[in-house]
């Protein structure tokens, strides 16, 4: 299939998630400014999902059994037709404006295979819990810790499918991790935009919070050289000494953003934070530096 030009598609995995698929949908819908295509590809939901889909004339949609997440993704990145291409979960939706930021950056930076910028996350009323800014990707540092660029916030061209990158469908829960790790070490080039790009709805149910995905992930890190292991704490430090260089810890206040919530009537609704944090406590674990 061809590219379309600077076209973005934007793939959603979905799982009995309709009332967080909804607001994720209308946060695409909204990205007036950018030519994109939205598809999202549901798991045989039992929760209506379906349905409403069908009434979504916009949207470019599949609803059937998948072996999981991360193979729902790869089914929409084989559906996808633009040269831009990124993937928001049902928890997940864009900031105003992500889309055209994302086009702009691509198209003023041709030698630029992937970007990334930075996310909020927040309760399902909307509220902050932690602004999350990101540093240069290094594939040391992701294996050494844990994705700290959020899917959410990551756009990535074309050319790496053509490359043989997907996502494992093996992993449950570090395969975007797996996934960013693979490219950069293909070569693949990562850049920055320093600007929050979206947000992550933290229900409590997340997968990435899970028990089971922190030992996914120490299961995962064991597969890289043992230099890797062994230098693990310095090669953390180092991390958190660049976010800390780089004013990762501080953000100016208040902070605005508007988002959809189960209340927001359709609308995006507008937050003023007079007060934020950097940690992010997941699903019960210690909090990401």
């Amino acid at each position: 299939m061809n590219a379309a030009g600077n076209t973005i598609s934007v793939v959603t995995p979905s799982l009995n998630q309709i009332a967080f698929l909804k607001a994720c949908c209308a946060s695409v819908a909204d990205q007036r400014e950018a030519e994109f295509e939205h598809i999202v590809i549901d798991g045989a939901s039992g929760d209506g999902t379906a349905e409403w889909l069908g009434g979504q004339p916009a949207l470019r949609w599949l609803s059937e059994a998948d072996g999981g997440m991360y193979d729902a993704i790869n089914k929409g990145l084989r559906l996808a037709r633009g040269e831009i291409l990124a993937v928001l979960n049902c928890d997940e939706q864009y900031l105003p404006g992500t889309l055209s930021h994302a086009a702009r950056f691509f198209q003023s930076r041709p030698e630029v295979d992937i970007l990334f910028g930075d996310f909020l996350a927040v309760a399902p009323d909307g509220s902050l819990l932690a602004y999350r800014k990101a540093i240069p990707l290094r594939w040391p540092y992701v294996v050494s810790s844990y994705l700290y660029a959020g899917t959410c916030a990551l756009f990535f061209r074309r050319r790496l499918l053509g490359e043989g990158l997907r996502f494992r469908s093996d992993l449950r829960y570090v395969a975007d991790a797996d996934f960013v790790v693979r490219a950069l070490r293909q070569g693949f080039r990562a850049r920055l935009l320093r600007r929050y790009l979206s947000v992550f709805m933290d229900s409590g149910t997340n997968l990435s919070g899970s028990r089971m995905a922190v030992l996914e992930r120490r299961e995962w890190a064991r597969s890289f050289p043992a230099g890797i292991r062994w230098l693990s704490p310095a090669i953390n430090l180092a991390r958190l000494c660049e976010k800390a260089a780089r004013g990762c810890y501080r953000q100016a206040l208040p902070l605005e953003y508007e988002i959809f919530t189960p209340d927001s009537g359709g609308q995006r609704k507008k937050f003023v934070q007079g007060t934020a944090g950097f940690r992010w406590q997941v699903g019960g674990e210690k909090g990401h530096p």
